[in-house]
């Protein structure tokens, strides 16, 4: 991963038609709350893939039936979408 330049990443095991195994990983040299946001970031993906908003076709990975591949990676819709709920579900977590 830190040749990638990411410090998680999720992605469905043992299958990609109606994912319900996941695995997600994250670098564990990360302050608390980088790596709780990594955290929420990662499972917000698999609640997408739950959900077949995300999904893996053929070895590409689409977005509401479009390839993500489409835009650059910050622009690719399914991050922008986990970057906020990343954020808003890190302020609920500290409010609980």
């Amino acid at each position: 991963m830190k040749r990638e330049g990411c410090v998680g990443y999720c992605d469905t095991t043992g299958g990609w038609f109606r994912p319900r195994n996941f695995e997600i990983e994250i670098d564990t040299h990360l302050d608390k709350e980088t790596y709780t946001k990594t955290l929420l970031h990662e499972m917000f993906h698999m609640k997408q893939f739950i959900d077949g908003s995300l999904k893996t076709k053929r070895s590409k990975m689409y977005y509401k039936n479009e390839p993500v591949d489409n835009y650059s990676y910050d622009d690719q819709p399914h991050e922008i979408e986990a970057r906020k709920a990343e954020e808003d579900l890190y302020l609920e977590y500290l409010n609980a």
